[in-house]
């Protein structure tokens, strides 16, 4: 019965596929202000596509975003070494992946160990 009503809760779906419409859509615009390809999506999460040079690529994004606390999905073993996927949160999540990302892209991030 709780399964049949979540499938007929149109209101609820339509606000959620807004909802991710309009985050997806932020996230697309600022990722691109900060240098960042993203593959267009039409989930819940993007394809965010780092420079390969040490420092700058995915895989130092991701200890960076780790470092503050921000978790995201490396995508490696789709063969997509310099590219993470993103998920869609809430506001406050997606302004704090942005703010960290700005952080990172600038060179004004620190790395875990200090330096």
């Amino acid at each position: 019965a709780a399964a049949t009503a979540a499938i007929e809760d149109v209101e609820f779906l339509d606000k959620a596929v807004a909802f991710n419409d309009h985050w997806c859509d932020w996230l697309s615009a600022e990722l691109g202000k900060l240098g960042l390809e993203v593959t267009p999506s039409v989930g819940n999460f993007l394809l965010v596509h780092f420079p390969n040079e040490p420092g700058r690529d995915a895989a130092a994004a991701d200890q960076f975003l780790l470092s503050q606390a921000i978790i995201v999905r490396r995508v490696t073993g789709y063969g997509l070494p310099n590219a993470l996927r993103i998920t869609v949160g809430t506001e406050n999540e997606n302004r704090a992946v942005i703010k960290a990302l700005q952080q990172f892209t600038s060179g004004s991030n620190h790395s875990a160990d200090g330096r």
